[in-house]
């Protein structure tokens, strides 16, 4: 009997069985966290919630580990214009992130809050021509036109269960599409899917074949 596509939980800080029947995750390390690298597939960045005076520290240690079978993409990093931290730091920090993704060819994801402007300004200025994917997006359909104009990523997560985003849910271009859980252990992935499948009128089989390919197509496999 052949595989069934799998699901794919694109942002997760839950701990997943490695070997998770019939789920492909990418567990979230904030190397500037006290989190540390396992043998789960996983995205590693500095947080901007967690810059501190060991950047450099932290940049050197993920430069160190960018080679490992299992570190798929770099994030999450980026900007947020809701915390303490200067803006100036967060970008310094963000842009290195972004030249080590464009030196080891990874995938961004990235956290942005009320900084989108100037995330892709970043973005565009250093000229980085990987996949970019913005994890937990919750923002309205006229922004998700622009971002995914720039050939970006948008990630989903379980605040679309109260009905927020059916719109956008319902226009987005499925090719740009990710799901995830990020940091709910409450809601499984499956329950997003079932969702999303039912707002889109689509076959749940449908809708995992088409977010997996998204997924071959961000991190090569």
């Amino acid at each position: 009997m052949a595989a069934q596509t799998p699901y794919i939980d694109l942002h997760t800080h839950r701990n997943y069985p490695v070997k998770e029947r019939g789920i492909l995750f990418v567990k979230n390390v904030a190397l500037n966290h006290s989190e540390a690298i396992t043998e789960a597939d996983c995205s590693i960045g500095l947080h901007p919630w967690f810059i501190d005076g060991n950047s450099e520290h932290e940049l050197r240690l993920m430069a160190n580990e960018l080679n490992r079978a299992q570190v798929l993409a770099i994030g999450e990093c980026g900007l947020d214009k809701n915390i303490a931290i200067p803006l100036s730091d967060q970008k310094s920090v963000f842009d290195r992130q972004v030249q080590l993704a464009q030196t080891y060819r990874k995938p961004l994801i990235i956290h942005c809050v009320r900084a989108f402007q100037e995330t892709v300004d970043s973005l565009k200025s250093m000229k980085f021509e990987g996949a970019v994917v913005f994890h937990g997006y919750r923002k309205n359909g006229i922004l998700a036109k622009r971002l995914i104009d720039e050939g970006y990523y948008l990630s989903i997560g379980v605040h679309c269960l109260n009905g927020s985003q059916d719109e956008l849910l319902k226009n987005i271009p499925l090719a740009h599409l990710f799901l995830e859980t990020d940091i709910d252990v409450t809601v499984e992935i499956t329950t997003l899917y079932q969702y999303v499948a039912q707002i889109r009128s689509l076959e749940l089989e449908e809708l995992k074949e088409i977010l997996y390919q998204n997924y071959r197509n961000v991190f090569n496999k």
